[in-house]
């Protein structure tokens, strides 16, 4: 039997691992996630220096809906990598993938790597306790915006909950912060549930983990009109009942 492994990456270069180098120098075959996120400095050919392998691109359709063709590897006793940024089963899953696998008698191995998620609770200076369910603002659909990130942040900030939102990514485009809030701002327009006030202070990573990442506390309506960087962007939208210590940590972000 083979070895899969899920190899995070972190979030850029400087957080690789020797042990995530180490598990695609094991592997045969290494499919490079490169849907779920970005990096600044995280590439192909960097993988492929690394690991002196080729990398083959995994796209949505490849690791979600082709897992035959990574079974079929497997089962021809080659060792398959696949290589996330971040960490491979926090923002994003491979659950499904890691299961089959495993159901054919084949040995899954998890790396993880440095999450956006954990990096942006210690960046924002807010307690880790109090972060609730994390959501995604994703593009509009048939013209159509799709309010659960509004019912998310309503539910987290009714029980004085952090709300982790991350930005949509797909083919032809990122979005950056500033889309997303106004998305929010018209969800709460509609919706008319005080989710979501301009007068509300985010927090805004921007580029997390490279040379020119950003993290800033600002009010919405700023944001709005905020010209920010490259992404990838993420967004907290805290809690309204902030604790003392919180607030000071919010103004060193200001």
């Amino acid at each position: 039997m083979s070895n899969i492994y899920f190899i995070g990456l972190g979030l850029s270069k400087r957080f690789l691992t020797n042990a995530s180098i180490d598990a695609m120098r094991k592997s045969d075959v290494i499919y490079a996630d490169v849907y779920t996120s970005i990096s600044c400095d995280i590439t192909e050919d960097l993988l492929r220096q690394l690991s002196g392998k080729d990398v083959i691109p995994g796209n949505r359709d490849v690791l979600e809906n082709r897992e035959k063709e990574i079974y079929k590897l497997l089962d021809t006793g080659k060792n398959v990598g696949v290589a996330v940024i971040g960490d491979p089963m926090i923002a994003t899953t491979h659950v499904s993938l890691a299961v089959g696998a495993r159901q054919r008698g084949h040995t899954v191995i998890v790396v993880p790597g440095m999450s956006v998620h954990c990096y942006m609770i210690s960046k924002s200076l807010l307690s880790s306790y109090k972060f609730g369910k994390s959501v995604t603002v994703a593009f509009p659909a048939l013209g159509k915006v799709d309010v659960t990130p509004y019912k998310v942040i309503k539910s987290n900030r009714d029980q004085g909950l952090h709300t982790m939102v991350y930005l949509d990514l797909k083919e032809g485009g990122v979005m950056t912060a500033d889309l997303a809030l106004k998305y929010l701002v018209q969800m709460e327009m509609e919706m008319k549930q005080n989710a979501i006030s301009q007068e509300d202070l985010v927090i805004i990573g921007e580029r997390l983990g490279c040379d020119d990442e950003r993290i800033r506390s600002m009010t919405i309506s700023s944001a709005i009109n905020e010209k920010f960087g490259k992404p990838p962007h993420i967004i907290i939208i805290p809690a309204r009942n902030l604790y003392d210590m919180e607030l000071e940590g919010l103004r060193c972000l200001i």
